[in-house]
């Protein structure tokens, strides 16, 4: 009797189309993502659609009105006023929820978390990830 390996070419294809038939599903369940990017200067966030990559909402301390009420357009409460604005625009775009993956390793404080406390607290609800190292992402929905 002859030892025959398993072919890894097929173990590949039938990952890969596991893995297509899951983000397919995924899609549909996060369809809108949230984008969030501090500068030193300045906090921006964006409202996605993940199909297309097409911006339906997005909120920063540049425009005029954060740039003239608020003292600093980098701290805390500069991340919570863009939180405020980005629930705004996008539920006036008549979007129900957000998914957000956070990158593994980073932590859910500071300007980050004022940002999505005051998006949840304006009434947009958020679901939340992990994102893993290989690009698997561990799912946790909070409201």
């Amino acid at each position: 009797r002859t030892f025959r390996p398993v072919s890894r070419g097929r173990a590949r294809e039938e990952r890969a189309m596991a893995a297509s038939s899951t983000r397919s599903l995924a899609v549909g369940q996060r369809l809108h993502h949230l984008k969030v990017f501090f500068s030193n200067r300045f906090v921006y966030a964006q409202v996605t659609r993940k199909t297309d990559g097409h911006i339906l909402a997005s909120a920063s301390t540049i425009e005029r009105e954060m740039r003239e009420s608020l003292p600093n357009r980098s701290d805390k409460n500069a991340a919570a006023a863009v939180g405020r604005a980005i629930a705004a625009r996008a539920k006036s775009a008549s979007i129900d929820a957000v998914h957000f993956e956070k990158p593994r390793g980073k932590r859910f404080h500071g300007k980050l978390k004022a940002l999505i406390d005051n998006m949840r607290e304006a009434g947009l609800p958020l679901n939340f990830s992990t994102l893993a190292a290989g690009g698997r992402s561990h799912d946790a929905t909070r409201t």
